[in-house]
Protein backbone atom coordinates (compact mmCIF):
# COMPACT_ATOMS: atom_id res chain seq x y z
CA UNK A 1 0.00 0.00 0.00
CA UNK A 2 1.10 3.37 -1.06
CA UNK A 3 0.30 6.79 0.77
CA UNK A 4 0.56 10.58 -0.63
CA UNK A 5 3.05 12.91 0.43
CA UNK A 6 1.62 15.29 3.03
CA UNK A 7 1.75 18.37 1.86
CA UNK A 8 4.23 20.50 3.13
CA UNK A 9 1.64 23.37 4.46
CA UNK A 10 -0.25 20.25 6.70
CA UNK A 11 2.73 19.63 8.46
CA UNK A 12 3.04 23.41 9.73
CA UNK A 13 2.17 23.69 13.59
CA UNK A 14 -1.13 23.74 14.16
CA UNK A 15 -1.48 27.35 16.01
CA UNK A 16 0.63 28.83 12.81
CA UNK A 17 -2.12 27.30 10.55
CA UNK A 18 -5.14 28.58 12.00
CA UNK A 19 -3.35 32.10 11.87
CA UNK A 20 -2.39 31.29 8.58
CA UNK A 21 -6.35 30.54 7.95
CA UNK A 22 -7.11 33.73 9.68
CA UNK A 23 -4.70 35.53 7.19
CA UNK A 24 -6.46 33.89 4.41
CA UNK A 25 -9.84 34.96 5.19
CA UNK A 26 -8.76 38.52 6.06
CA UNK A 27 -6.61 39.00 2.60
CA UNK A 28 -9.75 41.03 0.92
CA UNK A 29 -9.37 43.59 3.90
CA UNK A 30 -5.33 43.62 4.53
CA UNK A 31 -4.40 43.19 0.90
CA UNK A 32 -2.02 40.26 1.58
CA UNK A 33 -0.60 38.68 -1.18
CA UNK A 34 0.57 34.92 -1.97
CA UNK A 35 3.87 36.65 -1.18
CA UNK A 36 3.01 37.84 2.07
CA UNK A 37 1.81 34.68 3.42
CA UNK A 38 5.28 33.16 2.36
CA UNK A 39 7.12 36.28 3.66
CA UNK A 40 5.04 35.69 6.73
CA UNK A 41 5.92 31.99 7.45
CA UNK A 42 9.16 32.40 6.42
CA UNK A 43 9.98 35.35 9.09
CA UNK A 44 8.30 32.63 11.65
CA UNK A 45 10.86 30.38 10.80
CA UNK A 46 8.79 27.84 7.46
CA UNK A 47 9.91 29.13 4.55
CA UNK A 48 6.88 27.45 2.32
CA UNK A 49 6.48 28.62 -1.89
CA UNK A 50 4.10 30.85 -2.68
CA UNK A 51 2.75 28.40 -5.22
CA UNK A 52 2.26 25.57 -2.31
CA UNK A 53 0.59 28.40 -0.30
CA UNK A 54 -1.64 29.26 -3.64
CA UNK A 55 -2.82 25.72 -3.33
CA UNK A 56 -3.20 25.52 -0.13
CA UNK A 57 -5.93 28.43 -0.22
CA UNK A 58 -7.65 27.19 -3.54
CA UNK A 59 -8.23 23.04 -1.20
CA UNK A 60 -9.24 25.47 1.61
CA UNK A 61 -11.69 27.43 -0.61
CA UNK A 62 -12.92 24.16 -1.99
CA UNK A 63 -13.40 22.89 1.77
CA UNK A 64 -15.16 26.16 2.49
CA UNK A 65 -17.62 25.87 -0.51
CA UNK A 66 -18.53 22.00 0.62
CA UNK A 67 -18.87 22.47 4.34
CA UNK A 68 -21.09 26.26 4.39
CA UNK A 69 -22.92 25.39 7.28
CA UNK A 70 -19.56 27.15 9.35
CA UNK A 71 -17.76 24.01 9.95
CA UNK A 72 -14.34 24.24 11.04
CA UNK A 73 -12.46 24.44 7.13
CA UNK A 74 -9.00 23.60 8.59
CA UNK A 75 -10.33 20.26 10.46
CA UNK A 76 -12.23 19.15 7.13
CA UNK A 77 -9.25 20.16 5.62
CA UNK A 78 -6.93 18.12 7.76
CA UNK A 79 -8.95 15.28 7.73
CA UNK A 80 -9.27 14.97 4.03
CA UNK A 81 -5.15 14.86 4.02
CA UNK A 82 -4.96 12.29 6.11
CA UNK A 83 -7.70 10.26 4.53
CA UNK A 84 -5.96 10.83 0.53
CA UNK A 85 -2.39 9.50 2.46
CA UNK A 86 -3.86 5.84 1.94
CA UNK A 87 -3.69 5.07 -2.23
CA UNK A 88 -4.44 1.45 -3.07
Amino acid sequence: MKTAPIPKVAKLPRPILNQLVKRFESSHLHGYTFENHAQWLKDKGYPISRSVIHRFCGQLREVKASNPDGTDILAVYLDKVEQSRICL
